[in-house]
């Protein structure tokens, strides 16, 4: 109901625009239809030139996303520099399900234990609790 009355309201300032525009200019003869479509772009392409001035000054945050894990384990994961991977928390979806999602730690998984955790390594791309299976992982070749 709302809308319509909305609606109705923008077309009678519409034609009254139309009727001010006709009357300022006489020697023209524009259809109201034809009025409307000149309207009608240009409101467009204030809208679009107003989007490029202010798409430099915001910039949406990017979508933080965790990285999937690779197939294979990478090559660094044994090296023993314990300085290169670091923990870190699993990125949180604002408008999802979860606010602190946790996915399955893959040494539990290969122990057949079902554990979630928040955490992944972020050199080695993959989901681990903390403490037991982290050392675990990077230390031991059959974790």
């Amino acid at each position: 109901m709302i809308e319509k009355v909305v609606l109705y309201l923008l077309n009678c300032t519409l034609f009254n625009a139309f009727f001010v525009y006709r009357t300022l200019n006489t020697n023209k003869k524009v259809k109201y239809k034809n009025f409307l479509h000149e309207v009608g772009r240009s409101w467009i392409s204030e809208f679009r030139n107003r989007s490029e001035a202010n798409s430099d000054d915001l910039q949406l945050p990017e979508k933080q996303t965790t990285p999937r894990r690779p197939k294979q384990d990478p090559p660094g994961r044994l090296s023993g520099n314990f300085r290169i991977h670091k923990l870190e928390k699993i990125a949180g979806v604002v408008e999802g399900k979860r606010r602190y999602p946790a996915r399955q730690c893959i040494v539990c998984v290969a122990n057949k234990k079902r554990s979630e955790t928040r955490y992944f390594c972020k050199f080695c791309v993959v989901l681990l609790h903390i403490g037991s299976c982290f050392e675990r992982y990077h230390s031991v070749t059959n974790y």
